[in-house]
């Protein structure tokens, strides 16, 4: 997270793009495979529910990163993430 703010605040978006492509790549094809049993409830309802709390948590950080990028996408993303925050 730091190194992405750093590097916005540079102007330098060339560094920080393919480093979050990156990242959300690996978070499909690693995190989210690797979790798919825990996060339907496979090994009982706790498990599921810290894993998908994970999950979202760092979505809402991803979307909040990539909105000087992609400002239209992340900006709808984020009004439905934030549906399930506290008031």
């Amino acid at each position: 997270l730091k190194f992405v703010r750093e590097e916005i605040e540079a102007y330098r978006l060339y560094t920080v793009v393919p480093r979050l492509l990156t990242f959300l790549q690996d978070l499909t094809n690693r995190y989210v495979r690797l979790n798919r049993d825990r996060m339907r409830g496979t090994h009982g309802q706790a498990e599921a529910c810290t894993s998908l709390q994970t999950l979202y948590t760092v979505l809402l950080n991803i979307t909040v990163l990539l909105a000087p990028v992609t400002p239209f996408i992340t900006e709808m993303m984020y009004q439905n993430l934030a549906r399930a925050l506290p008031d």
